[in-house]
C-alpha cells in the first residue's frame, strides 16, 4: 500500500474531527491571547514587571513585550517591597508597617494538563484577597511554596508567626498552613516539603534577633515541633534553601542544616579569619541549580558558602565598594552585583566566581534609599535594573553580558519583581 493510500479522504475527516474534540476538551480555540491558546502552542512573552514607586500607594504592571505600563492599581498604603509568588504568577505588595500584603494577578501563567503544559494570558488584576500578619517579612521560597515570616510586635505582645502558601493559597489570601511562635522576633523560615525550619529566641534575650533554628513537621494546617538544633546561631539574620541544605546567617558564621530524607543535622561554618571583626553575614542568596550559595556582609563583602566542602571563602569582586543590589541570572551561572558607583559586576558562578565583565549601568546613583534593585527573567536571558533617579529601567542581556537601551518610565521605581511563565 502506498503512503498516500494510508491517508484516504475519510480518514483525514476522522483525524480532523478528533483534533477538534481534543482542542475543545483542552479549552483551545482561536488562540487570540485573551484566555489561552491553541493546543500544542505556547505563549511567547518576555513577561511583565511589577513595579512600586517611592512614596506612592500604587502598583504598576509593566508589559515587557510592548515596553509600556499595562495596568496600575491603587494600594491601601505605600508598599515597602514587591515580591513574586513561587510560580511567578502573582505580585505581592508588602506593606510591612501596616501588617498587610496585597496581591495582584500578573495575568501570565501555565497549567499542567497531564499530557501537556497549557499557557494562559490575561489582563492583570488586583485581587480582593489579602495576606495579614504582624510585620510581614519578605518570603522564602522553596519547591513551589513560600513562607512569610510575620515578626510580631514585642511591645504589643504580638507573637511571631509563619504562614506557608502555595500559588493557589496566595490567590485566596489564606495560608495552607501556619505556625504561631511564643515570642516576637525578626526571624526567618524555610519550607522544606512536609518540614519547616523556623527560628527561636529566648524569652530573656534583649535582642529581637533569634539565636537558634527549630524543626517542625506538618500536621494538616499546623506544624508540630520536632527539635531545636543545639548548634547556636547568634543574631540570626537571613536564610536560603536548596535541595539538600538550608543556610542561616549568624554573627559568628553560617549555620548549615542538611536534610537527608526525614533526618536533619546542623553544623556551623565559622567566619573566616580574613573577615573583619565587625562584619557578619546577614543575607544569604542562591539558586536552585547551584550547590553553593552566597553570603553577603555589609557594606560590600561577599562570601561563597560551600556546604559540601564545608567552607566559607571570600569572593573578590570590587574591593572597597558598597553593594547596592544583587541577583543571579535565570540559569544560576552568573552572579550580578551592583556597586555604589552604578557599575554592574558579573561573576561566573561555575568558574570559582571569576570576573566576566563590569558594565557602567546606572548613570547617577542615589545617596539614599530607594536604591536600584535587580529583577531576573525566568523566561529569557534578561534582567532589569531599576533606576530611581533616571526614572527608567536598565535592561541587561545576561547571556551576552551587555546593556540594552533604557526603558523610560516617567516615575521613580522603588522596587520590582518579574512575573511570567518560567522556561
Amino acid at each position: 500500500m502506498t503512503p498516500a493510500a494510508l491517508f484516504s479522504r475519510p480518514r483525514l475527516h476522522l483525524l480532523a474531527a478528533l483534533s477538534s474534540l481534543l482542542l475543545a476538551a483542552c479549552g483551545g480555540g482561536s488562540g487570540d491571547g485573551d484566555d489561552g491558546h491553541d493546543e500544542g502552542q505556547r505563549i511567547d512573552s518576555a513577561g511583565r514587571l511589577a513595579l512600586i514607586e517611592a512614596n506612592s500607594p500604587s502598583l504598576r504592571l509593566y508589559e515587557l513585550d510592548s515596553a509600556s505600563v499595562l495596568s496600575s492599581f491603587a494600594l491601601a498604603n505605600t508598599p515597602s517591597a514587591v515580591l513574586a509568588s513561587p510560580n511567578y504568577r502573582h505580585a505581592l505588595a508588602v506593606q510591612r508597617n501596616q501588617d498587610l500584603v496585597q496581591i495582584a494577578d500578573g495575568g501570565l501563567w501555565q497549567e499542567d494538563h497531564v499530557d501537556h503544559l497549557h499557557d494562559y494570558k490575561q489582563a492583570p488584576k488586583r485581587l480582593a484577597a489579602r495576606i495579614s500578619g504582624a510585620r510581614p517579612t519578605p518570603d522564602a521560597v522553596h519547591e513551589g511554596r513560600a513562607a512569610f515570616f510575620m515578626d510580631g510586635v514585642a511591645a504589643e505582645n504580638r507573637s511571631a508567626q509563619v504562614q506557608v502558601f502555595n500559588e493557589a493559597a496566595i490567590a485566596s489570601g489564606t495560608p495552607e498552613s501556619s505556625l504561631t511562635l511564643p515570642l516576637a522576633m525578626h526571624g526567618t523560615a524555610e519550607p522544606r516539603g512536609n518540614f519547616l525550619l523556623s527560628t527561636w529566641r529566648a524569652a530573656t534575650a534583649t535582642s529581637t534577633l533569634p539565636s537558634h533554628v527549630e524543626l517542625y513537621r506538618r500536621n494538616g494546617s499546623s506544624w508540630q515541633f520536632v527539635q531545636r538544633f543545639d548548634t547556636p546561631c547568634p543574631d540570626l539574620h537571613g536564610s536560603f534553601s536548596n535541595k539538600d541544605h538550608s543556610a542561616f546567617g549568624c554573627s559568628d558564621g553560617v549555620l548549615l542544616v542538611t536534610q537527608s530524607g526525614e533526618n536533619f543535622t546542623a553544623r556551623k561554618l565559622p567566619n573566616p579569619a580574613d573577615m573583619p571583626a565587625n562584619a557578619r553575614i546577614g543575607t544569604v542568596i542562591g539558586h536552585s541549580q547551584l550547590t553553593t550559595r552566597v553570603g553577603l556582609a555589609s557594606p560590600g563583602l561577599v562570601y561563597e558558602i560551600d556546604p559540601v566542602a564545608g567552607s566559607l571563602k571570600k569572593i573578590a569582586w570590587a574591593e572597597g565598594r558598597t553593594r547596592r543590589a544583587h541577583a543571579f541570572d535565570r540559569q544560576g551561572g552568573k552572579l550580578m552585583l551592583l556597586d555604589d558607583l552604578g557599575t554592574l559586576h558579573l561573576l561566573d558562578a561555575r568558574r570559582q566566581w571569576a570576573a566576566i565583565k563590569s558594565l557602567a549601568a546606572v548613570p547617577v546613583m542615589p545617596t539614599a534609599a530607594p536604591f536600584p534593585a535587580i529583577a531576573t527573567s525566568q523566561a529569557r536571558d534578561e534582567a532589569w535594573i531599576s533606576d530611581p533617579l533616571g526614572r527608567q529601567l536598565l535592561p541587561v542581556d545576561t547571556a551576552a553580558a551587555t546593556l540594552r537601551p533604557a526603558l523610560k518610565l516617567g516615575f521613580a521605581p522603588a522596587g520590582l519583581a518579574w512575573l511570567g511563565i518560567k522556561r
